[in-house]
C-alpha cells in the first residue's frame, strides 16, 4: 500500500461481505512479519517438493506467531525415529541436534507428542523433564518454551509433530494451540498428498519397467528359438563321436540358461506363463533345505521359524522356488565371510486395508487372510539409497550379476496377488517379507507326463512367424520329422495360403505376435474358414487374458518360446492324434 507520504508499505488484506457491500480491512505488518512473509513465498515458489512446502508451512505459522520459531519433525519409515521435515528459524546444529531422534514417552515436546498422538506443552524447558535429555540442543537454538502438536494422516496415523517455540519459558494462549492444530493437519494433508503421488509415480515407473522388460524378453526368445533349434538340428545330424557335438550340447545349454533369465524378465513384467496350484510353502520350504545349504555362506547359520499351521497358498511351485532361493541367496551375500544367521519362517496374518497401505503401494491387494513368507539376515543392512532401487530391473550393489533377482521376485510375487517389502534399516540387517493370499482348503492337481511322440503320418503343418530365422527353424525340425511344411511370413499370407489349401492342411503353428495381422485375428479368420482347423500358438511371451480367450475359442495348444524339438514334436503330435 502506498501511503499519503508516497512510502510503501506491506499489508495483511482481509476481506467480508456485509449488507452494504463489499468490505476490507488492511492491516500493517510488522517488519519482522515482513522478512519471515517475504522468505516464505520465496520458499513456496520453486519445485514445490514436499520439503518446499513444509518449510512454507512452517514460516506462515512464524509470521502469524511473530517472535517465535517453528518446526517440523516427521516420523520415519521405522516408526521409531523423526527427521526434519522443517526448521528454517533453526540453526543447522540444532537440526542436526534433533535429526535421528527416537521418539518415545518421554522425549522433548515433539518425540512425546509423536508417541502418544497428543498435544505436548512444555513452559519452560530448562525444568521440565520431558527435555532433560535435550536441554543443550535447546541452548543452541536459544529457546525456552516448546508446544508441540502431533501431525496426523486423515486415518489417525502418526506422522510426526508440529511445535512453536518460545524464546522465554511461556504458556500457549487458546488461539496459538488452535492454529498450531489447524497447521498440523495442513502438514498433514500435504504429506499424504506427497506419499500418495510417489505411489502413483512408482506405479508407473514399475509398469514402463515391465513393458521394457517384456518386450526384451519376447525379442530375445525368438532370436533364442533360432540358436537353440539349429543347434539340436545339428546335433541330430553329427554322428555320436564328432568332435563338434560337446561344442553344439554345449550351445543348447547356454540357450536353456539364457531362456532362463528371459522367464525372469517375463516374470518381472507380469507376462510369464504361470502353473498354479495349491501349495503348502513349510513343506516347500524344508524340501528345498539341501539346495538352501549350497548357498549359505560359509559361516552363515539357516534357523527356519515355521508356522506349525499349514500355510496354503495358490501358486507356481518353481517360481515359488525362485523366490525363496533369490531371498536366501541374497541374504548370504549379505553375511559374506561374516558369523551371520539367515531365518525364514511363515506365519498367518489377517489384514486390514489400513494394514495393506501401511506395506504396500498396490491398491490391488484386498483386506483378508495372508500368508507371510519371510528371510532375514544379520548383515549389515541397506542403505536409503540402495532401498529405492532395489527393485529397478539390473540394478545390482555386486560387482557382477545381472541386478534381475529382486525385480523377477516382485515381479512373481505380484502376479500370484501379493506384495514384498523390505524391513530394517542400515545396519541392522534386513528381512525381506513376502505376502500371498492364504486359501483355506488345498486344491489336488495331478499332472500327467506325456511320452515323447514322434511320427508324421505324412502331415501337412503350416508355419506362420514373421522372424525368418524361427519360421525356417521350426519348418527343419518338422521336416526332419518327415512332415510336409509350408511356410508364411505374416498372417495375411497365412491366411491366403489356408485359403487355397486349407483342406490339405493338418495343423497350423502360429505365432502370437505379428504385424499386419497378429495371431489373434489370423486364428479367428481361420476358423471362419474351416471351423475344425488345429492351431498352436507359439510366443516370445505368455499372457494370460489372451491365452484364456483362445482356450475358449478351441486352441490346440500353445508353446513358449525358445521351444526345443522334442516339445514341438510332441505337441504337433498330440494335436494330430
Amino acid at each position: 500500500h502506498r501511503t499519503k507520504d508516497s512510502e510503501w508499505m506491506q499489508l495483511e488484506l482481509r476481506v467480508r461481505t456485509s449488507a452494504s457491500g463489499l468490505a476490507v480491512l488492511g492491516l500493517a505488518c510488522s517488519e519482522e512479519a515482513v522478512q519471515v512473509e517475504s522468505r516464505s513465498l520465496r520458499v513456496g515458489v520453486g519445485k514445490g517438493s514436499l520439503a518446499d512446502t513444509l518449510a512454507m508451512m512452517a514460516c506462515i505459522v512464524e509470521v502469524k506467531n511473530p517472535g517465535m520459531m517453528c518446526s517440523i519433525l516427521l516420523v520415519d519409515d521405522s516408526g521409531e525415529r523423526v527427521s526434519v521435515g522443517a526448521g528454517p528459524s533453526f540453526p543447522d546444529e540444532y537440526n542436526a541436534a534433533v535429526e535421528g531422534l527416537q521418539i518415545g514417552p518421554t522425549v522433548g515436546s515433539c518425540g512425546t507428542a509423536s508417541f502418544w498422538n497428543i498435544p505436548v506443552v512444555v513452559e519452560n524447558i530448562s525444568e521440565d523433564p520431558l527435555w532433560r535429555d535435550l536441554r543443550e540442543a535447546a541452548k543452541i537454538a536459544g529457546v525456552s518454551a516448546c508446544w508441540s502438536y502431533p501431525i496426523t494422516t486423515t486415518g489417525g496415523e502418526v506422522l510426526g509433530a508440529m511445535a512453536l517455540y518460545d524464546r522465554v519459558p511461556s504458556a500457549p494462549e487458546k488461539h496459538q494451540m488452535d492454529g498450531l492444530e489447524i497447521a498440523a493437519r495442513m502438514v498433514g494433508m500435504a504429506v499424504e498428498r506427497d506419499r500418495l503421488e510417489e505411489q502413483l509415480r512408482q506405479g508407473a515407473k514399475m509398469e514402463a519397467l515391465g513393458v521394457l522388460a517384456g518386450g526384451i524378453a519376447h525379442d530375445f526368445n525368438n532370436m533364442l528359438s533360432a540358436i537353440l533349434g539349429n543347434a539340436e538340428l545339428a546335433l541330430g545330424f553329427l554322428p555320436a563321436d564328432a568332435p563338434s557335438k560337446p561344442m553344439l550340447t554345449e550351445i543348447v545349454a547356454a540357450s536353456m540358461s539364457a531362456a532362463e533369465l528371459c522367464s525372469q524378465m517375463l516374470a518381472y513384467s507380469g507376462r510369464g506363463a504361470m502353473a498354479a496350484q495349491t501349495i503348502d510353502c513349510n513343506p516347500l520350504i524344508l524340501e528345498l533345505g539341501s539346495l538352501l545349504q549350497v548357498v549359505l555362506a560359509k559361516k552363515a547359520e539357516l534357523r527356519y521359524e515355521l508356522s506349525t499351521e499349514a500355510m496354503f497358498i495358490l501358486a507356481d511351485r518353481s517360481q515359488l522356488r525362485q523366490v525363496i532361493m533369490n531371498l536366501i541367496t541374497n541374504a548370504s551375500e549379505a553375511i559374506g565371510n561374516n558369523e551371520g544367521v539367515i531365518g525364514i519362517g511363515t506365519e498367518a496374518r489377517e489384514l486390514t486395508r489400513e494394514d495393506l497401505d501401511s506395506l504396500s503401494s498396490d491398491r490391488a491387494l484386498e483386506p483378508g487372510e495372508y500368508v507371510k513368507l519371510w528371510v532375514s539376515d544379520t548383515g549389515a543392512g541397506m542403505a536409503a539409497t540402495t532401498c529405492a532401487k532395489m527393485f529397478d530391473p539390473f540394478f545390482t550393489t555386486k560387482s557382477t550379476g545381472r541386478g534381475l533377482g529382486l525385480a523377477a521376485v516382485q515381479g512373481i510375487v505380484r502376479r500370484h496377488g501379493g506384495a514384498i517389502y523390505l524391513e530394517g534399516g542400515h545396519g541392522e540387517g534386513t528381512k525381506f517379507s513376502v505376502l500371498l493370499p492364504r486359501v483355506a482348503e488345498p486344491e489336488l492337481v495331478e499332472t500327467a507326463v506325456a511320452d515323447e511322440k514322434t511320427g508324421s503320418g505324412g502331415a501337412k503343418i503350416l508355419v506362420v512367424d514373421d522372424e525368418a530365422a524361427v519360421r525356417d527353424v521350426f519348418s527343419a525340425m518338422l521336416e526332419s520329422a518327415g512332415y510336409t511344411v509350408l511356410r508364411a511370413r505374416d498372417g495375411q499370407e497365412a491366411l491366403e495360403i489356408f485359403r487355397r489349401k486349407g483342406n490339405d492342411i493338418d495343423c497350423v503353428l502360429l505365432d502370437l505376435s505379428m504385424p499386419k495381422l497378429d495371431g489373434d485375428e489370423v486364428f479367428q479368420e481361420l476358423q471362419k474358414i474351416r471351423s475344425d482347423v488345429r492351431v498352436i500358438l507359439s510366443s516370445g511371451f505368455t499372457e494370460q487374458q489372451v491365452l484364456s480367450r483362445f482356450q475358449d475359442a478351441g486352441l490346440t495348444g500353445v508353446l513358449q518360446k525358445p521351444i526345443q524339438m522334442k516339445d514341438l514334436l510332441n505337441k504337433v503330435a498330440e494335436a494330430l492324434a
